[in-house]
């Protein structure tokens, strides 16, 4: 009746002079929904409008679409490095859509990228805060930041925590070795080890002919010297640089600094063992000479 007597209506005229808070509580949805596209399609980058829409999915019972909306606002969130905001809203999609299995590995995934920008501002503080060798006298924060790449995937980074991190990378010195460099000889009681930061290391020794055997190679993220250092080993056979390399060394008095004060310094002692390279050289070398 009332229409017939005003003409008619369209949802255009409904809605004309509502907000958008007034569509969602009159529960116009497919309303809220298309004005919040338009301003997407005009603003793609306005975080709000997209969780607002999520919020639209939701009330209009399309879950799969909400998850879809907070993705993309934890996806942006986590480029912009807002770990607990991104972590926080695919919580939330977890709970709104509980039988999607990608979002529990998507926040696996997350954590494991905000410790890992964790342990890179630690590391980056650590190696300015110290001796820094090759890469302060050249200024290089530039070097430093190429060096935590090559070490972003290290065992050695994913087992230590930040603290020890710093107190660590705080206390060696980092060197640019060029090719050729022997960084101990067999049978060395050199105390000093090296974590490979770029470039290979090889372990040799002297063949019958006159050449040199190579008993195995380090690359980026490879601890050498842990036996020479920590056991009081000599070296097992002729460490010499490959390709040109950058090296951070821990000589006995930088190891003394890091355990001073340390709240778990049998950790750090058993994250520096852990690899056991020394010794996997040591047994070849054993196999060759018998």
């Amino acid at each position: 009746m009332f229409k017939k007597l005003f003409g008619g209506s369209t949802p255009e005229r409904e809605s004309a002079g509502l907000t958008l808070e007034d569509l969602i509580i009159l529960e116009r949805y497919d309303e809220a929904e298309a004005q919040l596209k338009a301003k997407l399609k005009a603003t793609p980058g306005d975080r709000h409008a997209r969780l607002k829409l999520a919020e639209v999915y939701i009330a209009s019972k399309q879950a799969g679409k909400a998850v879809d909306e907070y993705v993309v606002v934890a996806t942006e969130y986590s480029q912009d490095g807002f770990y607990d905001k991104a972590l926080a809203l695919l919580t939330k999609a977890q709970r709104v859509n509980p039988m999607d299995e990608t979002m529990k590995l998507r926040i696996e995934a997350l954590e494991r990228a905000k410790r890992l920008e964790h342990s890179r501002v630690a590391a980056v503080e650590g190696l300015r805060a110290g001796a820094g060798g090759d890469l302060e006298r050249q200024s290089a924060a530039l070097e430093i930041q190429q060096l935590w790449r090559e070490l972003a995937g290290a065992s050695l980074v994913a087992r230590l925590g930040t603290d020890q991190l710093k107190r660590l990378f705080a206390v060696m010195k980092a060197v640019r070795v060029e090719p050729g460099t022997v960084l101990a000889q067999a049978g060395s009681t050199l105390a000093q080890m090296a974590l490979v930061g770029r470039g290979v290391v090889e372990a040799v020794l002297p063949k019958g002919d006159g050449g040199w055997a190579v008993l195995r190679t380090f690359s980026a993220g490879d601890l050498i010297g842990e036996g020479a250092l920590l056991e009081h080993q000599p070296w097992p056979a002729t460490y010499r640089v490959a390709e040109s390399a950058y090296l951070l060394t821990l000589d006995r008095q930088g190891l003394e600094q890091a355990l001073q004060g340390n709240p778990d310094p049998r950790g750090l002692l058993v994250a520096l063992r852990e690899q056991h390279l020394d010794r996997e050289v040591a047994v070849v070398a054993r196999h060759l000479g018998a």
